[in-house]
Formats: structure tokens, C-alpha cells, sequence
């Protein structure tokens, strides 16, 4: 009888537990899903920051070209894709003249809106790291017109764009 209820129970446990998994539509809805994992700094606190001359690590996940038109200041780029593979890339390090990150560090990501911040800050995370938040809104909440000032992009294709 005793065994029964044990495995009925056990059962029970596990279904619980499974169930509770979300399934989400696309990047956006996942980096929403993520916001009580993950903590989010404003541009006021960021700017403080800055004034104040705190020690951070300011990464901007943005692709190369993103980052190229336009960065905060003392940023770096690590592109959101390879985030996890050059963090603790101790090569990687030495070419920016910098000491690869320790765990405890605090690392400040962000992106274009801040979906991608989140993802990274939540990887960052996973990863080991504990001190990591992401900018909320994104370079576009530290500065809205900086798609203004962006380059026109090619249409592609190469045929004389």
C-alpha cells in the first residue's frame, strides 16, 4: 500500500514538475518569459554609472555592424552569438588588453531594445557569471535617435547595391 501511494506520488511529482515548462512564440516573447530570472538596469542607473566611475564590463551584443554605427562609450563588442564562446576566451581578452572576467565581475549587456540584453544577461548567467544585468530598453532607450543617424543598409543581393 505504502509502495502504491509512493509511486502514485512520484508520478504525480514528476508531471508537476514537467508541465510547468513554457513554450514560447518567438525571441521577444522568450526574452518577456525571462524578466524575474534576470535583473535590468535604466539609463539613468547606467549613466550614474558611468559618472561615477564605477568598475563594469559595458558589452554591447549587437552584430558588428550595429555596433560599428553606433556604441556607448567604453563598450565592447561580443555579438549575442558567440557570447557564450568568447567570454572566457582568454585570447579574446588579451586582443581588447583586458583580464578575461571573473565570475563575480559585473557585466552590463545590451543590445538594440533590450530582447537580446536580456537573452545574453540570462546566458551570462547560466554560464556561471553573478553580477550581470542588461540594459533595459536598450541603446535605443540611452539614445532614440540613433537610427536616425545610421547609415542607409544595402538591400543585398549584390548586383550593384
Amino acid at each position: 500500500m505504502k509502495r502504491e501511494i509512493l509511486k502514485t506520488f512520484t508520478l504525480l511529482l514528476v508531471v508537476a514538475m514537467t508541465s510547468c515548462s513554457a513554450i514560447y512564440e518567438d525571441g521577444q516573447e522568450l526574452a518577456s518569459g525571462i524578466q524575474q530570472d534576470i535583473t535590468g538596469i535604466t539609463v539613468d542607473e547606467l549613466n550614474a554609472k558611468i559618472e561615477n566611475g564605477e568598475d563594469f564590463l559595458l558589452i554591447d551584443v549587437r552584430q558588428k555592424d550595429e555596433f560599428t554605427n553606433s556604441a556607448i562609450t567604453g563598450a565592447l563588442n561580443i555579438p549575442r552569438g558567440t557570447l557564450e564562446f568568447t567570454i572566457r576566451n582568454d585570447e579574446f581578452w588579451e586582443e581588447e588588453f583586458l583580464y578575461t572576467p571573473e565570475n563575480d565581475q559585473e557585466i552590463i549587456v545590451y543590445c538594440k531594445l533590450g530582447h537580446r540584453g536580456a537573452l545574453a544577461a540570462l546566458a551570462l548567467q547560466q554560464i556561471g557569471f553573478t553580477n550581470v544585468k542588461y540594459l533595459q530598453g536598450g541603446i535605443l532607450a540611452w539614445d532614440p535617435n540613433i537610427e536616425k543617424n545610421a547609415p542607409k543598409k544595402s538591400s543585398g543581393g549584390g548586383c550593384g547595391d
